[in-house]
């Protein structure tokens, strides 16, 4: 099995804008140190002329707030980053961000989707130190699941960016409340993979991404992968990883999933959450 004739998206890139993207690769590598390089500099150009070539045919560029305030910055640059890249190879496909504690939360995802044509919401609890049922989030993720909004969780506290299986339930919980809004567990939870996937058989809006965690990719199997592949997404977290986008497509490959399996997971499923989002 390979992936020739498949569409490739990349649902878990970061094209950061400026210091946020130079202060995250230097957290990166400070964590890894100089024996263990990242497999992509921190440079847009160069990580979507990479990607093209190793395959990918779109991707989602994903911002993440850190601190209430800073959200509508980033999803101003997002969209930019999309205009930058529109007569790219690749398309690129801009996510938004919100924090917990942003006065207009609402109002600032409903204008990246309106205004700005964003088209997945990016959240992660250890950067921005929340909890996924934060009640403060109830209104955005009503927004969500109306506009059937993707909506891509890194899950945890965890400085190291693993998931405990004890904080999984929550974003179980979450999903089931908004069922039309489908929650992407990145990383699928590692270091909690195997109880992530247990999760996924359970709540049927939950889905996840494969994306490596550094060094790391997360503990799957191909039999649960083969059975939950209308909800599970490729993911490779470039730039800031060790792990190139070839390698995590080998990875996949390697699994000897059905051809219809492999075809939903690299492409598919990512399409389809996209055009699903309600205008």
């Amino acid at each position: 099995m390979s992936i020739q004739g498949m569409t490739v998206v990349d649902s878990h890139v970061h094209l950061l804008p400026g210091r946020l993207g130079e202060k995250v690769r230097a957290f990166f590598d400070a964590g890894i140190g100089s024996n263990t390089p990242l497999a992509y500099p921190n440079d847009h150009d160069f990580v979507v002329t990479s990607l093209h070539h190793e395959g990918v045919d779109s991707l989602w560029t994903l911002p993440y707030s850190h601190k209430p305030g800073v959200a509508r910055g980033l999803n101003e640059a997002a969209a930019e980053t999309v205009k930058q890249f529109a007569l790219s190879p690749i398309s690129v496909i801009g996510g938004l961000t919100v924090h917990p504690g942003d006065d207009d939360a609402v109002s600032i995802v409903s204008d990246a989707v309106d205004t700005l044509g964003l088209r997945v919401l990016k959240l992660h609890c250890s950067v921005g130190s929340f909890s996924i049922d934060d009640a403060r989030l109830r209104s955005v993720f009503s927004f969500a699941n109306e506009r059937r909004l993707p909506v891509v969780v890194h899950l945890g506290h965890n400085v190291n960016g693993r998931t405990e299986a004890d904080e999984l339930p929550a974003i179980a919980a979450t999903a089931d409340s908004f069922p039309d809004m489908p929650m992407i567990l990145a990383h699928c939870g590692h270091h909690s993979a195997p109880d992530a996937l247990k999760l996924m058989s359970e709540h049927p809006s939950l889905h996840a991404d494969l994306t490596p965690v550094v060094t790391e990719f997360p503990e799957v199997d191909a039999q649960n992968l083969e059975v939950l592949s209308d909800r599970i997404l490729f993911g490779s977290d470039s730039p800031n990883t060790t792990i190139s986008v070839t390698s995590c497509l080998q990875w996949l490959v390697d699994m000897n999933l059905s051809q219809k399996a492999l075809t939903s997971i690299v492409g598919a499923n990512a399409i389809r959450l996209i055009t699903n989002v309600a205008a």
